[in-house]
């Protein structure tokens, strides 16, 4: 007795397919392990145990953010840079410190479990052993944020100066490498390098002047990446308030 099957569609059998992709990739994405935030870290070498700071950014997969050695003075050079990628809860992200005048990348490969992760580090091949890391104290993300991924000023910008002194429209290049802001300043004061941060939607940034002004104008205020508004401090010779917008 043969079977009767009813026939599908190709239109039709297309568009489940798709529907049954788009479910799975949904689900696969929802599961990324969270590691956007600060984390205390305990790298395990061959000459003993290392704590480290690490600042992780996370775009869909992709990783960024710096990390540094615990208690780093404040007149030390930031943390150094990493990059890496989360798949579903497994990390893995890779940055190079500078052993005997050479180049060695650590590539740290790993599980992310909450609010803590494990694995193995790799010595530019020479050598392996074990890291793990908490997140820190407060540095769980909003929900929100999480969602949205991870602001960054990094471009050029035009900014609006108001001030009892006067206003202007000085414009600004930001290099943002995890927290870590870098860049530039050109305006009415001359141009000057700046150094600041970025924390959540809260945007710091500083640079020196002389001139028309003697000392440090800081800015403080918020941003989402696109637009940024605050206070600045013109070296304690006026203060204003500010709005900038990414070019």
């Amino acid at each position: 007795m043969k079977r009767f099957v009813y026939p599908i569609h190709r239109p039709i059998l297309a568009m489940v397919c798709l529907a049954l992709i788009a479910t799975i990739s949904s689900a696969a994405s929802a599961q990324n392990g969270n590691a956007t935030g600060a984390w205390d870290v305990v790298l395990n070498t061959p000459g003993g145990a290392r704590n480290l700071k690490a600042v992780f950014n996370l775009d869909g997969g992709k990783l960024t953010g710096e990390i540094k050695r615990e208690g780093a003075s404040a007149g030390e050079p930031g943390g150094l840079p990493l990059t890496g990628k989360v798949n579903g809860n497994e990390i893995e992200f890779s940055y190079t410190v500078k052993y005997q005048d050479n180049d060695l990348m650590i590539t740290m490969t790993g599980k992310i479990d909450g609010d803590s992760m494990s694995g193995t580090a790799s010595f530019g091949g020479f050598a392996e052993d074990t890291w793990s890391a908490k997140r820190a104290s407060g540095s769980a993300p909003a929900a929100a944020a999480t969602q949205a991924g991870t602001i960054d000023v990094s471009g050029d910008w035009e900014v609006q100066v108001e001030t009892d002194a006067g206003s202007g429209s000085p414009s600004f290049t930001f290099k943002q490498e995890g927290e870590k802001l870098t860049g530039n300043y050109k305006g009415l004061l001359g141009e000057s390098q700046l150094t600041g941060s970025v924390k959540g939607d809260k945007i710091e940034f500083s640079f020196k002047v002389s001139g028309q002004i003697e000392g440090t104008v800081v800015y403080t205020g918020t941003t989402d990446g696109k637009t940024m508004k605050g206070k600045v401090n013109l070296g304690g010779a006026a203060e204003g308030t500010f709005t900038g917008r990414k070019k």
